[in-house]
């Protein structure tokens, strides 16, 4: 492939970019939080759902698009336009072009990071971390497999972009309604502990979480399809929204001496509770 892309070459990226296949190997944990919350982080056109609820998954992903990747995802049940689907409050992925595909193409909130995932008999642990941080801790023990099930399901995701000239957005933002379909090849459902770190970047810590369910353990191809593509209708209303889940705040980061002179201070990483549930 050179600098200008072959006609074949363009007709291969759209073809597997427009029907992109996955498989997933992964732990869920399902949780309840409270209907303000909710209402305080959707952006005008979304809806909470029936209940305050949402879930958490961590695990590893293969693709027919863009190699292996971690994958992590803290997500909130919403609707839009009479439709229940998730809302991705955080995505921590792994890899260069699994990211920037994510991010330009759908709109996805994805920012690199590192998810692991072990397993010694029935019992399950992962994590996800960034920056350093373990962020999500996730343990359980499998009770015995279970039999195959197809879920479907949506999921928004918001394409949007900051105005080249840095105040406001480039242009009115697009949600992309996806059907996603999970075969769960390989199943086991348990109980489990769950452990939440929130730093300024990713404010998990933000997120009162009342209450965990059952844990599941998943292993099976994962179909995502986009099927419509609405306006959001708010324009830079959703500016803070964009801000919030895509980037981190940007005074996390030094300053050179050039700019202070040396006459600033060094921030000192903020503190933050951490979360502990567990189903046992």
């Amino acid at each position: 492939m050179s600098y200008v892309a072959s006609p074949e070459e363009v007709a291969i990226w759209e073809k597997f970019s427009s029907r992109p296949e996955f498989s997933q190997e992964a732990i869920k944990v399902p949780f309840r939080t409270t209907l303000e919350f909710v209402k305080s982080v959707l952006p005008p056109g979304l809806e909470p759902a029936d209940n305050p609820t949402g879930s958490i998954l961590v695990g590893t992903m293969e693709s027919r698009l863009c190699g292996e990747f971690d994958c992590t995802l803290v997500t909130l049940d919403t609707k839009f336009k009479d439709i229940t689907g998730k809302y991705c409050l955080l995505m921590l992925i792994s890899g260069d072009t699994p990211v920037t595909w994510g991010r330009e193409v759908w709109g996805e909130t994805k920012k690199t990071g590192i998810t692991r995932l072990w397993r010694s008999g029935n019992y399950r642990y992962g994590y996800a971390e960034r920056n350093g941080v373990r962020l999500i801790e996730v343990e359980m023990k499998c009770g015995d497999d279970l039999a195959a099930e197809t879920v479907r399901g949506s999921q928004f995701e918001i394409k949007a972009y900051p105005h080249s000239q840095g105040v406001g957005l480039q242009w009115e933002p697009k949600v992309n309604v996806l059907d996603v379909v999970e075969h769960k090849s390989r199943r086991a459902v348990g109980k489990g502990r769950l452990t939440v770190r929130g730093t300024r970047a990713d404010p998990l810590h933000t997120i009162p979480i009342q209450s965990i369910g059952e844990f599941e353990y998943v292993s099976g191809l994962a179909e995502y399809t986009v099927v419509a593509e609405h306006d959001l209708g708010c324009g830079n209303a959703y500016m803070p929204y964009l801000i919030g889940r895509h980037y981190d705040d940007l005074r996390c980061f030094r300053i050179g001496a050039q700019w202070t002179k040396m006459q600033s201070d060094e921030p000192e990483e903020e503190k933050f509770p951490v979360q502990r549930l567990s189903s046992l």
